[in-house]
């Protein structure tokens, strides 16, 4: 790389830094992933109860779902500094960074200066990375790793023996699989290719070695909960919030791989170039411009693959099937962000396919500045409209207000969350549909309400617990539990009601509770 293009990676960088910061928030994230890892952060930490939660009540339950390698990332801060949620955020910040700097130098070769610096500055600026540079999740890690893996596989291609960057590539590939499970596709995906370029050493060395290092995973998995990991059922589930639909059959899972395609490019691809929370995400021209980078990717995804599938193509090709096979009540935005650099990149290659075939008119021959400049140009303009707005939840954060920037139903469910850790005891077991998050919130024992339209099943288990949360947030709250409480309204007390959007702390009345 140049001396003038390592200084506009440095730029880069440096401005995507800028934009994560004036774009932080400090706040907890309201899904139960992000504090789930600092909770088993905290069992990383623990001797006794391995790899574990302890959220019901009982001995710990060992953890099959998320592997080991973000939080033990984490498990270093979180000795130092506890909870503190705004301290290990900065963590994500520096993985999208080091992103950041490793798609520049991975974007490089082969591109001309115009095109790549374009490209650079599109990922640099992309609101879907720097969305989730601000929370604790695995996206941020899981994207650098993936990163450092596609890049070194590259730099492998063009060596006979097994050399430095296959080593890192391997090492990295692994990496990413600790952080996110779907990372096996990596694995497989360098497999493949080795195999389809023939070269047989690396191909066996590749897969014993990945293969061998992700099976201590997978074993422990099955030894603890005879399932090497929970994903598998939720596939074929209909719906993951409503066991009751029961599962899909082949034409079922055919129907949702099309339905999930039509949503990721319509709704969720959007989400990724303008922001997440961004209001334009749902504009049609947003809508049309996601569309084209679809198709431009596809284009320069088949010219790749035609030219001789790598690891990147395999890779991102799998991927892609997985997610849109996997539950569409849970789409989300998320499971693109490690997909944005490819979908970059192709879409690049196929705008630069476009135009070299359309020699006429001559004004076509920049399609490829002209696309990335684009998203560029809409990356930008989308943060400008954030950035007002996100000052001002920062400022009223630092000035005391812990609930800044929530909807007034989370606030009053943080408030009642703050109620209960105050005044009930440390043994108390609460029924609440976020468990997890508020068993961060509170230290408190929790179960989770079974999602049926079986009374009988959700009060049998309201009847194990103490304390019941009735939030307005969620309609598994109106459709499930609330049917079930109405049926024997005098087994429950109020013991704390917020204002408007409602929310509730009952108790469970038994034959010692006297009437309040």
């Amino acid at each position: 790389m140049s001396r003038r293009a390592r200084w506009v990676t440095g730029g880069l960088v440096a401005l995507h830094v800028a934009l994560c910061a004036v774009l932080f928030e400090p706040k907890i994230h309201t899904g139960g992933d992000s504090v789930t890892y600092v909770l088993l952060a905290e069992s990383v930490l623990r001797t006794g109860d391995g790899y574990s939660l302890s959220l019901e009540p009982g001995p710990a339950e060992a953890h099959t779902k998320y592997p080991p390698g973000y939080p033990a990332i984490l498990a270093p801060l979180v000795a130092l500094a506890g909870r503190d949620f705004v301290l290990l955020k900065f963590v994500s910040v520096l993985f999208t960074a080091g992103s950041v700097l490793v798609f520049c130098l991975y974007a490089r070769r082969e591109r001309e200066w115009a095109p790549w610096l374009v490209l650079a500055l599109a990922f640099a600026v992309s609101p879907g990375v720097i969305d989730y540079s601000r929370w604790m999740l695995s996206e941020a890690p899981f994207l650098f790793f993936t990163l450092v893996a596609v890049w070194m596989l590259r730099e492998d291609e063009s060596d006979a023996d097994i050399s430095r960057p296959f080593a890192l590539a391997l090492a990295a590939s692994v990496a990413g699989f600790y952080m996110r499970s779907i990372g096996a596709l990596l694995l497989v995906g360098a497999s493949v290719a080795y195999l389809l370029r023939r070269q047989w050493r690396k191909f066996l060395v590749h897969g014993v070695v990945g293969g061998g290092l992700t099976i201590p995973w997978l074993v422990r998995n099955h030894l603890v909960s005879g399932e090497t990991t929970p994903y598998l059922e939720e596939f074929l589930l209909e719906n993951v919030y409503n066991p009751d639909a029961g599962t899909l059959g082949f034409s079922g899972l055919v129907g949702r791989f099309f339905e999930n395609g039509v949503l990721y490019a319509t709704r969720e691809l959007p989400r990724a170039l303008v922001g997440s929370d961004s209001a334009w995400s749902g504009n049609p021209l947003i809508v049309c411009v996601a569309v084209l980078v679809c198709v431009l990717a596809l284009l320069g995804l088949v010219k790749a693959v035609r030219r001789g599938p790598g690891a990147a193509e395999l890779y991102l090709i799998l991927t892609c099937v997985a997610i849109m096979l996997f539950q569409s009540s849970v789409n989300d935005v998320r499971y693109l962000v490690p997909l944005i650099p490819l979908i970059l990149l192709y879409a690049l290659d196929g705008a630069t396919m476009l135009a070299t075939r359309l020699e006429r008119p001559g004004w076509l021959a920049p399609l490829p500045v002209y696309a990335m400049g684009l998203l560029a140009v809409l990356a930008i303009g989308a943060h400008a409209a954030r950035i007002p707005g996100n000052l001002d939840m920062i400022a009223r954060y630092n000035s005391g207000d812990r609930y800044a920037g929530y909807h007034p139903a989370w606030r009053n469910f943080f408030e009642a969350a703050s109620w209960v850790e105050a005044n009930t005891p440390p043994d108390a077991v609460v029924t609440v549909r976020k468990p997890r998050l508020f068993n961060a919130l509170t230290d408190r024992r929790v179960m989770l309400y079974p999602y049926t339209s079986d009374t009988d099943s959700v009060l049998s288990l309201v009847r194990q617990t103490d304390f019941v949360f009735v939030d307005a947030l969620f309609p598994t709250t109106q459709r499930y539990l609330l049917p079930a409480l109405r049926r024997q309204p005098d087994d429950y007390y109020l013991a704390h009601q917020t204002d408007a959007p409602v929310t509730t702390v009952l108790g469970v009345r038994d034959d010692r509770t006297p009437n309040p």
